[in-house]
């Protein structure tokens, strides 16, 4: 279970079963102990748009393991084994039980009551970056169109680009999503202009991709859902309070953290 961090200082588990990976380590060399991504065929350069996302391509190129799955330092699926700041985090055994009878585990879906996923990241992010996505799923990858289609015009979003999978079934996810967002990035072009959290425009639309994904394969893979735990808390309130702020239109979305 990869861990994507970029703090020296941030808690994370200290056992066999996850790894802490460095993010971003080509574009900050800080010494942190942990596995850096930019080692091998990497993407690290890219960090701070892809975000968790160079961990992942990391693993895809380089981690030889039959299971691989993606958490952050700070969100991890819910489980009885002590994590940080005593939370409890999944363990390998639970893991294990899952993928007995999974293909693939997500994050429990947040819901959007107030609007869909479409308008939703129109009103945060930049919406020329949805027609540059569709148009790219349209132009290499147009089987998946209904599944987009669905994903954005519904109200549920699993996030944080969080799984857990055998390794076949990230192979074939991985293979289809980096090239999207590669050829989505170069079409978006240069983001120098736009605020730090802007920037993790390929970061986000991998989100709601892994969402298509699962989608489209909802009939051929048997697909979990769990809940994930923040260890320093989750601040719902502020949430539900921008996302109704962002709906009116009084919301300014590059105040916001992650």
């Amino acid at each position: 279970m990869l861990v994507a961090t970029h703090r020296p200082e941030s808690e994370v588990p200290s056992d066999d079963f996850h790894l802490p990976v460095h993010v971003g380590h080509a574009l900050d060399p800080v010494a942190t102990g942990h596995q850096p991504d930019d080692v091998g065929d990497n993407i690290s350069h890219l960090n701070r748009s892809y975000c968790e996302l160079t961990a992942l391509y990391w693993a895809w190129k380089n981690l030889d393991s039959d299971v691989v799955g993606l958490s952050h330092y700070r969100r991890y699926f819910r489980g009885s084994h002590p994590g940080p700041a005593g939370k409890g985090i999944l363990s390998r055994d639970e893991a294990t039980a899952l993928l007995a009878s999974h293909d693939l585990v997500l994050p429990r879906p947040r819901n959007y009551y107030v609007e869909t996923i479409e308008s939703h990241y129109r009103n945060g992010h930049h919406g020329r970056d949805l027609d540059i996505l569709r148009d790219v799923v349209a132009d290499l990858s147009a089987a998946y169109l209904p599944a987009y289609d669905r994903v954005f015009g519904g109200r549920r979003l699993s996030l944080y680009n969080m799984l857990l999978t055998r390794r076949d079934v990230l192979d074939a996810y991985a293979a289809w999503l980096f090239p999207l967002l590669a050829a989505t990035s170069a079409r978006i072009g240069d983001q120098g202009e736009r605020t730090d959290y802007q920037q993790r425009t390929v970061g986000y639309l991998g989100e709601r991709l892994l969402n298509v994904w699962a989608t489209h394969h909802g009939t051929d893979l048997r697909i979990a859902h769990r809940s994930v735990v923040n260890t320093q808390g989750e601040p719902r309130l502020r949430k539900a309070a921008g996302l109704v702020r962002r709906k009116v239109g009084a919301y300014d979305p590059a105040s916001r953290t992650r």
